[in-house]
């Protein structure tokens, strides 16, 4: 593991030098919002998102990114997020007697990777822990692509899907449903800060009406959020561990070292782990072609780590 590095060279891979240290976590922050750090932008995004640095209008872009995805999703209801989710979900739960400790993951924005959900499923399931891995595309014919670029279901709105889940699995004899935790990966880890911070402030996900009173607090337990960001402080009594890699393209560990200290006292534990020399998507085993492409490599260690981190913090709340 490293030490926070301050206001370090960022490494991106279009390698424009950042102004100051603010204008740079600033930028990751963009980045990590509107492209969801899976797939390679285009070159007109590139472009685009330097013209926006350029003229220093960061904060109107993103407004502007969320007024877009305001004005083009449609009213829904948990009901029917719920039908179009379900029928897709992967279900891995160990033999048991009684209901046990449950993780819901969420994949990230290149779809979800069937060896990536059986290797933490059968981690898991081995100490007892079920797992449910939503696939937030299957069931509305989303491209990845779409969501990669933003084009479609931003963590905004996708934040939905968690709340969804929540009241579904109360009815599941198998799931102990004061034992929730959410785990997510890039865009699956923005899409549960985005719910984190939705919580707090009883502010619907894009989509819905209003806060759905799924009891979010009383049964998320924890959050696991790997090669995310940090955006905008929550104040949910819920742990949480943000999972970063050295040697991301595309995530910048000097935004949540940022946030960290400004992380409200009364909110649930904040963790920062940040291992040396791993990638994104590090946990991936068998990573997808996506992945692939963007330079990602398996890290056992990193992965045995975080796995260590989450079963503490599972069977320490049990």
């Amino acid at each position: 593991m490293t030490s926070a590095a301050g206001c370090a060279r960022p490494r991106w891979w279009w390698k424009r030098p950042m102004r100051s240290c603010n204008k740079m976590v600033r930028f990751f922050l963009l980045l990590v919002v509107l492209f969801s750090a899976q797939a390679l932008a285009t070159d007109k995004s590139r472009e685009e998102l330097e013209d926006v640095v350029e003229e220093g209008s960061i904060e109107s872009f993103i407004a502007n990114a969320i007024a877009h995805a305001k004005a083009t999703v449609k009213p829904t209801t948990l009901e029917a997020i719920s039908a179009d989710l379900r029928p897709h979900d992967k279900e891995y739960f160990p033999e048991s007697d009684k209901p046990v400790p449950t993780v819901l993951f969420f994949h990230g924005c290149s779809g979800p990777t069937a060896s990536h959900e059986q290797d933490w499923a059968k981690r898991f399931n081995g100490e007892g822990i079920g797992m449910i891995a939503v696939d937030s595309y299957a069931g509305r014919g989303i491209d990845w692509q779409q969501a990669c670029n933003m084009q479609a279901m931003t963590p905004w709105q996708r934040s939905a899907d968690i709340l969804a889940t929540i009241e579904d699995v109360k009815n599941d004899s198998r799931v102990d449903a004061e034992q929730l935790y959410v785990a997510g990966f890039s865009h699956g880890a923005v899409t549960i800060w985005a719910a984190l911070a939705q919580a707090s402030a009883n502010s619907a996900p894009i989509g819905l009406k209003e806060w759905p009173q799924v009891g979010f607090e009383q049964h998320v337990q924890g959050a696991f959020m790997f090669y995310g960001t940090c955006m905008q402080p929550w104040t949910v009594d819920v742990d949480a561990v943000q999972f970063l890699a050295e040697e991301d393209r595309y995530i910048e560990e000097e935004v949540c070292q940022a946030y960290l200290p400004n992380h409200p006292q009364q909110a649930g534990e904040l963790t920062l782990k940040l291992y040396e020399g791993a990638t994104h998507t590090f946990d991936h085993a068998d990573p997808n072609q996506a992945n692939i492409e963007a330079g990602s490599k398996y890290d056992p260690v990193a992965t045995e780590d975080a796995w260590q981190t989450m079963l503490s913090m599972i069977k320490g709340g049990n």
